[in-house]
């Protein structure tokens, strides 16, 4: 997630939503499984060139984006890269989603796309970005030299027979941010962060703060404060979200439904009960505050909750006055010796279609941007973004660009992903028209607004994710 984004836990980002499928029609004569490399893709005529890159961030991001760019212009002076982020395209929805499929289907698609990596399975699906393989074999681009977790995402199908559509660009982990100024005005060691479920209940009803029965701070949001961790909350208990079908292949049926997934929603219903009281109260609480310098985390909103490397960019834009701290995530009592996280993220793809001296450069501009080690840091240094460079992240003055990133570093070692389908997105977030409550992202959201039972709740999602699951597999012809 961009690092300029707002730092409160507002619907948009709890109840994450996403875009629609892309019609297949439109990608059809694309072919599966990603389209091979466009002509002219061995060294160029070192003519002049303009290429387009989406997906160039905003916020804390903007300006180490542009250095990046400006130094590979300065490597490569025949290149001209245009960045452009989501505002300044024209059209409805999602930049790496429907956009992108208009501008694949209208024949004009960008030469290069960042896309967030769970996504690349269904784009892999659709064949609308270029396969690397034979040009990552031919430049020794080491995939090894990438978080497993990163490499993992952009091949697709999974399993045998995968192949490359897009290089890592960046990835995230999650870790438990808090307020060390609120634990030690509770009388709490600020150096003694909970470490499991349990604990973090305890410590968060002794920080949440209330005035003539009006919630003013809770303590702790179980479920994620600016991300969705309630992904990571069902790894945190041990449960998988899909498993392979009978015939041994994997990610083919929904593996929520058991004794940890209601686990894991249980813990969400406490924190609303033990926390903030009611569904009303969370949404009253929410809905006070503004984005970015006028978020919770900044204004003593907020004691404690799971949220990104990122944020770390923006307690620098706007939270430089607040005293916190950074620790792995916990977990339920008796599994807190090895922490866990999960991993999000995003990649460079060269889009279907793009030929000659512009593939040309646009390859150029996806193995600096991913694979020196330079810009990796460059950038992820000033925004606190992890690198998917491991040599990056691994970097001394990565390391040192802020006294918490050793934490989310160390926790990558542990991080689990998305679990790649031709489904995409499909089946982890809701649409913009809220028609996919099943997703399994909207599972801690329902269990907050309390219409419907824990056990109801996910039988339900599990019946709609093995749908389309199987809808998907058989269009991908798998």
């Amino acid at each position: 997630m961009p690092s300029g984004e707002a730092a409160i836990l507002t619907r948009r980002l709890f109840l994450r939503t996403a875009v629609s499928a892309a019609p297949p029609l439109v990608l059809a004569a694309c072919g599966a499984a990603g389209s091979a490399p466009g002509t002219g893709s061995t060294g160029g005529t070192k003519q002049p060139v303009k290429i387009a890159y989406w997906g160039k961030w905003t916020g804390a991001s903007e300006e180490p984006e542009n250095a990046v760019i400006a130094n590979f212009q300065q490597k490569f002076s025949h290149i001209t890269v245009e960045g452009l982020d989501n505002s300044q395209l024209a059209g409805e929805g999602a930049l790496d989603r429907e956009k992108f499929v208009a501008a694949l289907a209208a024949g004009n698609p960008p030469e290069t796309i960042k896309i967030d990596r769970f996504k690349m399975g269904g784009h892999g699906a659709r064949g609308a970005t270029t396969v690397l393989d034979d040009l990552v074999k031919r430049d020794k681009i080491d995939m090894k030299k990438f978080y497993a977790a990163t490499v993992e995402e952009v091949m697709y199908p999974p399993g045998q027979g995968s192949k490359i559509t897009a290089l890592p660009w960046n990835t995230d982990d999650r870790a438990l941010y808090y307020n060390k100024k609120h634990f030690a005005e509770a009388g709490l060691d600020p150096n003694k962060p909970p470490k499991t479920w349990e604990e973090a209940l305890d410590v968060g009803k002794k920080l949440t703060k209330t005035e003539g029965g009006r919630l003013l701070r809770p303590g702790y949001v179980g479920w994620g404060a600016n991300t969705n961790w309630g992904i990571g909350l069902h790894w945190a208990a041990g449960g998988q979200w899909l498993k392979p079908g009978p015939d041994g292949k994997p990610n083919r049926r929904a593996a929520f439904n058991d004794v940890k997934g209601r686990a894991t929603l249980e813990h969400v219903k406490a924190t609303v009960d033990q926390i903030f009281g009611s569904f009303q109260a969370y949404e009253d609480w929410r809905t006070r505050w503004g984005p970015r310098e006028q978020g919770a985390w900044f204004n003593d909103g907020i004691s404690m909750g799971v949220t990104g490397v990122w944020e770390l960019g923006n307690f620098k834009l706007y939270g430089k006055h607040v005293d916190f701290g950074v620790a792995p995530a916990p977990r339920p009592r008796g599994m807190e010796g090895t922490p866990v996280t999960w991993a999000g993220g995003f990649a460079l793809a060269i889009p279907t279609g793009i030929k000659g001296d512009k593939f040309d450069a646009a390859w150029e501009f996806l193995k600096h941007y991913c694979y020196t080690k330079d810009a990796q840091v460059l950038f992820g240094s000033r925004t606190g973004q992890m690198p998917a460079l491991l040599e990056a992240a691994e970097d001394k003055a990565y390391k040192e660009s802020d006294p918490r990133m050793p934490v989310f570093v160390d926790v990558m070692k542990h991080a689990k992903i998305r679990d790649v389908t031709p489904a995409g997105d499909e089946i982890w977030t809701n649409d913009q028209a809220r028609t996919r409550n099943y997703a399994m992202a909207e599972l801690g959201p329902r269990v907050l607004e309390g219409q419907r039972t824990i056990p109801d709740i996910l039988a339900e999602s599990e019946k709609h994710v093995n749908q389309t699951l199987d809808e998907a597999w058989a269009r991908a012809g798998r």
